[in-house]
Parts: structure tokens; sequence; C-alpha cells
């Protein structure tokens, strides 16, 4: 399930083995999607978050898949993986709610790609009858994350000292 987004752009959802490969095995998975790897680098705090929505991801069943892996933003002129965007987890059963993350390699950032990207996977997800709403965080210093989210739609709706949570209402017609 490619998702198509305009300017030679596209998402591409990571199998569970693709998933593992990317974790453990860059090499190896350039050559099975046939891309380069230029996205933020897998180490530290990033590689664990990874690895444990992967575990938690294997615990469910296939058709909820979407809602645990990855999706590769690749830039289809070279074919390289210039960033990432994840669901964290299903959608909650009382709220509706989902929460988005994404990441940009440094030498891609500022040409509009990720807006792009962000508002692809939203529109994915409001193909869902359960998801209501869309949570994002950002770090308060992160100027450039917040204003592509409020270009997606999305709002400000609570602060702590280090982030900010926006929200995107899903309108259902």
């Amino acid at each position: 399930m490619k998702i198509n987004i305009e300017d030679g752009l596209h998402l591409y959802p990571l199998s569970s083995e693709e998933l593992s490969l990317w974790l453990n095995n860059i090499p190896e998975l350039e050559k099975k999607l046939s891309c380069t790897y230029c996205a933020e680098p897998l180490e530290g705090i990033l590689k664990d978050s990874i690895q444990s929505q992967f575990i938690l991801g294997m615990s469910e069943n296939i058709p909820n898949w979407i809602w645990y892996t990855y999706w590769f933003l690749i830039r289809e002129t070279d074919n390289k993986i210039i960033g990432f965007l994840s669901f964290k987890g299903k959608p909650t059963k009382d709220t509706g709610k989902i929460e988005i993350g994404y990441s940009l390699g440094k030498d891609f950032e500022h040409k509009g790609y990720m807006t792009k990207a962000v508002m692809s996977l939203c529109n994915l997800a409001e193909q869902y009858p359960e998801v209501k709403k869309i949570n994002a965080l950002t770090l308060t210093e992160n100027t450039a994350s917040q204003r592509l989210l409020i270009r997606c739609g999305f709002r400000k709706f609570s602060e702590t000292p280090s982030s900010f949570l926006f929200i995107r209402r899903v309108h259902k017609s």
C-alpha cells in the first residue's frame, strides 16, 4: 500500500521483515528496497522507540499493522529515503485518538517534503471511522515542526515547559 504524494514523493509502509532490517541491517534494507537511506540516523532513544513500537506491533494482528509500522518518505527522482513517519499505536477506544510522529533527514529540511507527507498520512488515518483526532507532540524549541503542524490543520492544545501538544480534529460527514 504505497501512498503517492505529489512532486515525486511517496510513502512506503514497512513490512515486519523490512522494519527488522531497518533496525538491524540498513545496507540489506537498501538493497531490498533499491533505495539509499538518508533519513535521521537510527541510534539511542530513537532506535529504542522504534524497537518498542515494533515489538508492540508484532503482538497485534495484521489488520492493525498500519498503526504500528513506520512509513518511509522516499524521493523517487533518486530513490532516497529522506524521512519516516508513524502512528504511535491504534486509535483509543474511548476518544478515537491517535498520535503521529515524523522525522526528516537534515539535508531535506525546509523543502515542503514533510508537510506533504504528514498531510497524506493524516488523510489516510481519517479514512478510518474510529479515528476522531490526531495528536502530535513537538519540543518547545522546534518551531519548524510547529509551523508544519499548523499548515497541516493542527492547533496547539496544551504545553509543558519542554513540549507542545497539537491536535487535528477529524470532521466526518
